[in-house]
């Protein structure tokens, strides 16, 4: 029984106390702030992998032609000349 008024005097004392007031704001806008340009980075990324994965695809176009005849020499004589048109 003891114990019981032992615990609801600490709840009567911790209701009494007052909260402590604290402004975060300024520390959660700089983190924001500092979370928009990193994702700005990282955009710039993605258009240089989109980019480079576009070119890859036009070599791989070109190459795919010139891969058949890399291995048969003498296709590669009786064949005409290979153009690759891009657009």
């Amino acid at each position: 029984m003891d114990t019981l008024k032992i615990i609801e005097k600490l709840a009567k004392t911790a209701q009494k106390e007052e909260i402590p007031q604290m402004d975060v704001s300024r520390a959660v806008m700089a983190r924001i702030d500092t979370a928009q340009q990193d994702s700005a980075v990282i955009l710039s990324f993605e258009w240089f992998a989109g980019i480079s994965a576009a070119a890859a695809s036009i070599v791989i176009l070109i190459s795919i032609p010139a891969w058949r005849y890399l291995f048969d020499p003498l296709a590669q004589i009786l064949a005409p000349l290979q153009e690759v048109m891009l657009w």
